[in-house]
């Protein structure tokens, strides 16, 4: 036979191949199958077939915007199809299996065949959905969910997908909508469950599940969607996504799901169905390959969601054993100590379940099970002692946690982060000196652990308040360093609070997200370039719109952290009058009612403020918008009328006079810490500007954005226009330096080789203004050291973070002569300066003013605010507004002049160190106060001005509260909250006027026997 008859020979055999895969196709295949494909796709699809089996039975054909997968119908199989495209922003994702298997292939199973859509920023969506169609969709929706109005149903709509339009029933599509325009307005996911109980004679899945999920990642999410859904023995029938605006902050991800029990069961004779749904509508919010996973998940051990419950305690054993030995307890080993002994694990699991779980609560199971484990744990020997005590210590720790736990979100439905209300006894069991770390047991102790933050509220006393901040370390390297920490820095923070307080009824509290840097946005960013090069986009404008990407996703991150806390600490605090808690499945072991009180803090914005005030009161939480102070038009916003910085300057001012320096004729120097655009530092110097326009130097001062070194004194007025401009300091005018000035502008680089860059640095040299090029090193020694060997007269630290100056380096704040390198320093920052770097500084001759005394006046608006906000409501407080802001103002420079005098007389006339003083202070009222409510905890208040306790009540109160709204006051304050204000005013009033000195006699308590009689 000749070649070319071999040829024809075997182009004939082909064609018959061909022509039986093709006819099997359309026969085997649901019938709208070859309809919906066309002819070209057929083709392709057949070709690939034939070649199925030399292919080891999986074929791939991608196109430009999709692509086909053939398989065989594997219960896994979409699971290794999902793992190919962990990159892809995947739009659709449909499978159609064969309802009898090949005949031609050397395989039993079915044929699957997949089709993947991917999203394309250039692909016209405004044909989707034909006119006709939408105004039948639309009429339905308006009579049956009138709550939509027209402008949602538009917006819901225009976005989907043609592919997901098109694989939607019309019920389906109804469902979808509504989901996905609830998930505007929420961040956790919004789903909706349809069981097909006609699913046999229908031949179709059993379930479907339509979720609208907000701002979820396109990497690798399908994926982790799919491969929980295995782990419950279901397989996906149908898949169908759509992501409107899928590179913007209001990203919505639209899913529908069919789904079926393996072996051809119905969905709920396979798998348990809350589990099972709780478990796919937080896989958003925790790791999903990690140990825990791969050790206890994956083999059947534990579910998931007690997986979940294990990620968030172990990072709270860490932050509690770190303090014992950071190297020897690190996340890891935290990780690994929960994971090493599984059935101790599992028994720790058992016991939270009886212990929270609201259908299996079990008070003597609970013992039973804390006892075993106690025992299986005692008798814990491999062989290896040094391992065994840390896995033992590490599972005691989380026995100790689940024992001190007292409420918790865990048993609720659905949630973005796991919350965790603690007995703070916790701290006194965990293995060292408790009263070394923590010398003052806190009042309570909340813990919330979410999708990439941890975050802790504490407080010291039932009525308190405090800022909540977050902590958003840039790189990976900070955030390792500075997590270790997280616990520590909010107790110490919400301590000084505490100690700054002292003035008001609430005690101090701290609350603190700590942020890990947003890995995911380099996926995001990745899958986002890859389609902004499909579109055929010039390099400069994708650069372009990748920041401008990166810079909202940033942003957003950080807005849903501080959603994802609040809604979780509310959740764990919103009761009845009673005490009851309105959250359905929650075991509450407290049962009484807790009022919290947050202020503003770092990385706080105002839309975010605004945001917790409306949910707040949305959600009927008895503090209502004053459950956050410090509102842009509902509050006294603290930047705009400077509460914290007047207070701070009354201490400036008295200090400089202790030194002999009158500012208001004597020239003297100033050094900041923090910038014109922060609300303290910028505050403070505008009142440097404002009282001091002739006298005030400001020399040195360094921000986030750089530092700056003028000998002859700032321009203070420029400072000014750049806090009003909201600029930081590299933004401050170069051609204003004067002879060995110079500026650090950290944000503007050149690249010196493609692995070095160097940072620019203005100095003024020789009568010249020139360009200094400085590297990696040089730029942070003088971002570090400029301000600190600056001397000058007073230091103000008003920004920066904690323990900046410490134990460790406090001597960089030393001269030649081993001398403070200022006279004096008023802490406008909390816990810039440690204790112990303080003694240290102190000792050397330099005056201290301490954080809880200068910048207590902002929390001293805080709770006015608050004390308005209850009294009047919103409507009257925006009234009311001016007036009382003056006398909010007035009461702040008095409170922060009686410390003032108190601590600088008590100096003159004890010698003792100020930060000394100003705890002792701290203490003596905090002492009166407790005493105080302790006596009136059983006494019931008259409302009668001749009463001793109800007068000192309304003395306290603002003029325009007391004189207009009595009856207000009386109705709208909590008991609780009135004997607050109190005790704390009669406690400060004593230890103000009369000093530390003063012990109370009878001849003191007469005048109150004379009221009661």
């Amino acid at each position: 036979m000749s070649q070319h008859e071999k040829l024809n020979l075997q182009l004939q055999r082909e064609g018959e191949k061909f022509k039986e895969c093709y006819l099997w196709l359309e026969s085997a295949m649901p019938a709208t199958f070859c309809e919906e494909q066309g002819q070209a796709n057929m083709m392709l699809l057949t070709h690939s077939l034939i070649e199925l089996e030399r292919q080891e039975y999986v074929a791939n054909i991608q196109l430009k915007d999709s692509a086909f997968i053939l398989c065989l119908d594997q219960t896994d199989a979409d699971l290794q199809v999902l793992k190919n495209y962990a990159h892809q922003a995947i739009t659709s994702y449909q499978t159609y299996v064969s309802k009898t298997p090949p005949p031609f292939l050397n395989a039993d199973l079915h044929l699957r065949i997949i089709i993947i859509h991917f999203f394309r920023s250039d692909k016209n969506l405004s044909t989707t959905y034909s006119e006709h169609d939408k105004k039948a969709l639309k009429g339905y929706i308006q009579k049956n969910h009138p709550d939509i109005d027209e402008h949602d149903f538009d917006n819901a709509l225009v976005g989907m997908s043609p592919e997901f339009l098109k694989s939607q029933s019309f019920e389906s599509l109804v469902i979808a909508i509504r989901m996905f325009i609830r998930a505007t307005t929420r961040d956790h996911c919004q789903y909706e469950v349809h069981y097909n109980e006609e699913w046999e004679n229908k031949n179709q899945a059993s379930m479907k599940l339509t979720i609208a999920w907000r701002n979820t990642p396109k990497h690798n999410f399908l994926y982790r969607i799919v491969r929980t859904v295995h782990r419950h023995g279901l397989v996906v029938q149908q898949l169908s996504a759509s992501y409107p605006n899928p590179y913007g902050i209001n990203s919505i991800l639209a899913l529908t799901l069919d789904l079926h029990g393996e072996n051809d069961q119905p969905a709920w004779d396979v798998v348990n169905m809350l589990e099972f749904i709780k478990d796919l509508i937080t896989i958003k919010y925790f790791a999903s390959f990690d140990n825990i996973d791969h050790h206890l998940v994956q083999k059947g051990i534990i579910s998931n969601n007690m997986g979940n419950l294990l990620r968030a305690m172990m990072n709270f054993i860490h932050q509690s054993l770190v303090h014992i030995d950071t190297n020897l307890y690190t996340l890891e080993h935290i990780e690994d100590g929960l994971c090493r002994h599984p059935e101790l694990t599992a028994l720790l699991c058992q016991a939270f379940k009886y212990r929270f779980d609201p259908e299996q609560q079990d008070k003597e199971k609970y013992q039973t099970t804390c006892n075993m484990l106690l025992l299986d744990i005692e008798k814990l020997d491999t062989g290896h002692e040094e391992n065994d005590v840390r896995r033992k210590t590490i599972l005691l720790q989380g026995l100790n946690f689940i024992h001190h736990t007292l409420k918790t979100n865990f048993y609720r439905p659905n949630y973005t982060s796991l919350s965790f209300r603690l007995d703070p006894l916790y701290l006194d069991n965990i293995p060292f000196d408790r009263s070394k770390k923590f010398p003052e047991l806190p009042f309570a102790i909340f813990f919330i652990k979410g999708m990439h933050f941890l975050g802790f509220h504490i407080r010291f006393r039932d009525l308190a308040r405090g800022g909540l901040r977050t902590v958003y370390p840039e790189h990976i390297e900070r955030m390792i360093i500075e997590r270790n920490h997280a616990f520590t820095e909010c107790y110490n923070l919400a301590l000084t609070q505490h100690m700054k307080n002292k003035d008001i009824p609430e005690g101090g509290a701290k609350g603190i997200i700590f942020l890990k840097p947003f890995e995911r946005l380099e996926s995001e960013a990745a899958i986002y370039k890859r389609d902004l090069q499909l579109s055929k986009l010039d390099s400069e404008s994708i650069d372009q719109k990748l920041e401008i990407f990166r810079q909202e996703q940033r942003l957003e991150h950080l807005y849903q952290a501080q959603r994802s806390f609040i809604e979780s600490l509310i959740t764990l605090v919103n009761c009845e009058p009673d005490g009851k808690l309105r959250a359905r499945g929650i075991v509450d072991y407290w049962k009484k009612p807790e009022y919290l009180y947050l202020g503003p803090d770092e990385l706080m914005h105002d839309v975010m403020i605004e945001w917790i005030a409306q949910y707040s009161k949305s959600r009927n939480y008895k503090p209502g918008s004053s459950f956050i102070s410090g509102k842009p038009k509902l509050g006294i916003n603290h930047k705009e009328y400077g509460v914290t910085s007047l207070g701070l300057n009354v201490y400036v001012d008295a200090v400089l006079r202790y030194l002999n320096i009158d500012p208001t004729r004597d020239t003297f120097t100033v050094k900041m810490s923090g910038g014109p655009d922060g609300d303290v530092a910028g505050n403070e110097i505008r009142n440097l500007h404002r009282f001091y326009p002739n006298t005030a130097k400001l020399i040195a001062l360094t921000d986030v954005s750089g530092t700056i070194f003028e000998p002859q004194g700032l321009d203070l007025q420029v400072l000014v226009q750049l806090f009003l401009q909201e600029r930081s300091i590299r933004f401050y005018p170069p051609q204003k330096l004067t002879e060995g000035g110079f500026l650090v502008d950290k944000f503007t680089k050149r690249h010196q080789t493609t692995l070095v860059q160097q940072t620019l640095c203005w100095r003024k040299q020789n009568g010249k203004l020139e360009q200094d090029w400085l590297t990696g090193n040089e730029m942070h020694h003088l971002l570090r050291h400029n301000v600190h060997r600056t001397s000058a007269d007073i230091f103000i630290p008003a920004g920066g973070r904690p323990r900046t100056l410490n134990e460790t380096n406090y001597e960089e704040f030393l001269d030649a002569t081993g001398k403070p390198t200022a006279k004096a320093i008023v802490e406008g920052a909390n816990l810039y300066v440690s204790p112990k770097a303080r003694r240290e500084l102190e000792k050397r001759g330099a005056l201290i003013i301490k954080d809880s005394s200068a910048n207590k006046t902002g929390v001293i608006c805080s709770s006015f605010e608050v004390l308005c906000g209850l009294t009047l409501g919103d409507e009257r407080f925006l009234e009311y507004k001016p007036a009382l802001v003056e006398e909010i103002l007035e009461r702040l420079r008095e409170c922060a002049a009686n410390e003032a005098d108190l601590l600088l007389r008590t100096r003159r006339e004890t010698e003792e160190s100020l930060t000394e003083i100003s705890d002792q202070i701290s203490q003596r009222i905090n002492l009166f106060t407790d005493q105080l409510l302790e006596y009136l905890e059983h006494v019931d208040l008259v409302d009668s001005s001749k009463d001793f306790l109800t007068h000192s009540f309304f003395n306290y109160c603002l003029s325009t509260l007391s004189q207009q709204f009595r009856n207000e006051l009386m109705q709208e304050i909590p008991d609780s909250h009135k004997k607050a204000i109190i005790a704390c005013h009669i406690a400060a009033k004593l230890v103000y006027e009369r000093g530390l000195t003063w012990s109370p006699s009878i001849v003191d308590i007469l005048p109150m026997l004379k009221g009661k009689r």
